[in-house]
């Protein structure tokens, strides 16, 4: 519940719309309360015109007929129908303000969780879920949301209805009042009992919710591997698996919600069967009127609502404070990658010198450091290459160029600077990088290829993706540069995929172009065309390629080998090979292996 209350904010942010809301919910209600007083009025004045004549009314259309009974219910009715449609009106006018201020809430808090999730490090995403995550920006947005709207507006409506109508029965009588209302303190124990086990219950449905959402996105992202290996039967009873325990779950809490309804309706049956009990004798004694009974019976009807909606907004409550528990864990994430007091803002582009000095990392909740004491120097302009065995901490050490972790010991230089001191924006957009694992956008080829550069011409597209050689492979589809790309860009090759990345990161023309094993899905001749062809491109910046194959690096000016976090040879291939070391032997095996292959 804390962490509610500190989204109060946002109803200072629209104070204005809040406060006409509570205004019109209030005047709603109090049409809504003169309603029974006109019956209880129209009753006793009937029943007065009765008194002083001296006998019944022979039948409905006698009392209709009679002129002044008859008036007297026309008057009555008028101002029935009046209260009616001003009470329709006012809610009307309440539901427009506090329900959509809610969804202006909504927007607001959508957007800001949207701008954390990008802000989070990288290690997040490491030890989260996807689905969790999902989860958190949609299914859990959406119950915070209902704090700001139906359950606060219910709120609204249950304290100033209560308290409108029990005034005015505590004015009528108070002893009647007191047998009308000696229900509630049970049905308020029962409500606070129902409050806490629907907010345990809702956490828990929230947290298989997310391991639910996890299994589906992870089953659709995986759907050509899951079709290929004939695995869709294990995959279903997996989800089955997880979608019995979420279901197990709710029925627990609905067996709970469906227990709260009968055994309201029954105490408020039972506040109506005390008003005519003890009504009835108060009348027969003369210190009522039959009017007040038909007035108290349906201020006990108009209670049953407040009341009803009492547990309905409790459940709200309970899984909005749920759901804000979550995503207030996430808010409170550091954003460990950030710029910080000593950035020199002063600096605007980068040439494109790399420093490593004693760097080392290591991944959260892994006791062996991925990267190891690397210390290396790229100068600006130049290629370097990184070789290893998978595993040996090559795309880890490349990933500390841009931030996307930092370094637990160590410092890493660019052009002399410590890159923590360079504003992270222009970090970022003088280096591309082109990872192993690429990713397009379910957009246009154009579009993805133009990705994080604005006011890009057609002929700087062309050019980007003839460098990356995949211009002809476009010109090949129907559409060009506008052919929809399917999600995750299945409509291409994996090797079409890659250069429409490396694509990508040329059209940015940055100081810094990093290659991580980004041409994998080709074959080595291809890849080495492709590298040739790229040459031109990559002299006119500073550029790191990583390959576990050694034919498409030799051209570099520089090779560095890891194994296992540490570089443990650098040189030119030539150099390299003449050591006799690691390099050496992994060129003779893959070396082996093509010759091996070609037979």
């Amino acid at each position: 519940m804390k962490e509610l209350l500190k989204l109060n904010k946002y109803f200072l942010r629209y104070k204005g719309a809040v406060a006409f809301g509570v205004l019109f919910l209030v005047g709603a209600n109090a049409f809504l309360v003169w309603i029974p007083i006109l019956i209880r009025e129209t009753i006793d004045s009937v029943e007065q015109i009765y008194e002083e004549r001296g006998a019944y009314f022979e039948s409905v259309w006698a009392v209709l007929t009679d002129p002044q009974a008859g008036t007297l219910l026309a008057v009555n009715s008028g101002y029935l129908m009046l209260a009616v449609v001003l009470y329709g009106i006012l809610l009307y006018a309440t539901r427009q303000t506090l329900i959509v201020t809610s969804r202006k809430i909504e927007f607001d808090l959508r957007n800001e969780i949207f701008d954390k999730i990008q802000r989070l490090p990288q290690s997040y995403f490491t030890t989260n879920k996807t689905g969790d995550v999902y989860v958190r920006a949609t299914e859990d947005i959406q119950r915070v949301r209902e704090y700001f709207g139906p359950a606060f507006m219910y709120t609204i409506q249950t304290i100033s209805r209560a308290a409108i109508i029990i005034t005015i029965m505590v004015l009528v009588n108070p002893v009647l009042t007191m047998w009308a209302l000696l229900p509630l303190p049970v049905l308020t124990l029962f409500a606070y009992w129902v409050s806490g086990y629907i907010h345990r219950r809702s956490n828990e449905i929230q947290e298989q919710y997310a391991e639910l959402a996890g299994r589906a996105h992870e089953a659709f992202s995986s759907i050509r591997l899951i079709k290929a290996y004939r695995r869709e039967d294990y995959e279903s009873e997996r989800f089955m698996k997880e979608s019995e325990v979420y279901r197990q779950k709710k029925l627990r809490l609905d067996i709970v919600e469906s227990l709260f309804h009968p055994m309201l309706s029954l105490l408020i049956g039972l506040s109506i069967v005390l008003v005519i009990w003890q009504g009835g004798i108060m009348v027969i004694e003369g210190i009522i009127t039959v009017g007040n009974i038909a007035e108290f019976i349906i201020h006990v009807t108009y209670l049953t609502w407040p009341v009803a909606s009492l547990g309905y907004t409790i459940n709200l409550i309970q899984r909005s404070a749920a759901s804000q528990a979550r995503i207030a864990k996430m808010m409170r994430t550091p954003d460990e990658i950030t710029d910080d007091h000593e950035t020199d803002q002063s600096i605007t582009a980068i040439r494109g010198e790399i420093e490593f000095d004693n760097v080392s990392f290591r991944y959260p909740n892994s006791e062996v450091p991925a990267v190891d004491r690397v210390s290396l120097k790229i100068e600006p302009g130049q290629t370097a290459a990184i070789v290893g065995r998978t595993g040996s901490g090559k795309t880890t050490l490349v990933q500390l160029l841009p931030r996307l972790f930092d370094p637990v010991s160590g410092q890493i230089r660019i052009d002399g600077t410590d890159s923590r001191n360079i504003p992270l924006a222009v970090l970022r957009k003088s280096i591309g990088f082109v990872p192993q694992d690429t990713f397009l956008f379910s957009d246009t080829i154009r579009e993805n290829i133009a990705f994080g550069v604005e006011d890009v011409s057609q002929q700087e597209v062309e050019q980007a993706a003839e460098h990356a050689q995949v211009l002809e492979n476009i010109k090949q589809f129907e559409n060009n540069f506008d052919t929809i790309l399917g999600e995750r860009g299945i409509t291409l090759s994996g090797g079409q995929k890659q250069r429409t990345s490396i694509a990508r990161a040329l059209i940015r023309k940055p100081s810094i172009i990093i290659l991580d094993d980004s041409l994998s899905a080709v074959d080595t001749k291809t890849e080495y065309a492709i590298l040739h062809h790229l040459r031109e491109e990559l002299k006119k910046r500073t550029s790191i390629i990583i390959s576990h194959r050694i034919s498409s690096v030799k051209d570099a000016d520089i090779i560095f080998v890891m194994h296992e976090g540490r570089i443990v040879e650098k040189g030119t291939h030539e150099e390299l090979l003449t050591r006799k070391g690691y390099y050496s032997t992994m060129n003779k095996k893959q070396q082996l292996e093509q010759e091996l292959a070609e037979l």
